[in-house]
């Protein structure tokens, strides 16, 4: 299963691009990060699992003005 990190810098910007993806049948939460998973230390990302297109999540959230840092996609294992 895949897990896709989509890294927002603030809690408003990450409720907006939640609201955005859940408007295109998206399914994502809110999940804080530590400062060993970003670049910028602490942040905020919206956690999307399954396989999704990451251009296009890039694509929605940029035409929508949601301010990301980047998209992180990982693996989780099968239970």
């Amino acid at each position: 299963m895949t897990r896709t990190r989509v890294v927002i810098g603030s809690v408003t910007y990450a409720e907006k691009g939640k609201n955005v993806l859940s408007a295109h049948r998206i399914p994502a939460r809110i999940v804080r990060l530590s400062p060993a998973e970003s670049k910028n230390g602490c942040a905020f990302a919206l956690e999307i699992v399954g396989a999704h297109d990451t251009a296009m999540l890039r694509s929605l959230l940029q035409k929508e003005h949601v301010r990301f840092t980047d998209i992180l996609t990982d693996t989780l294992p099968m239970l």
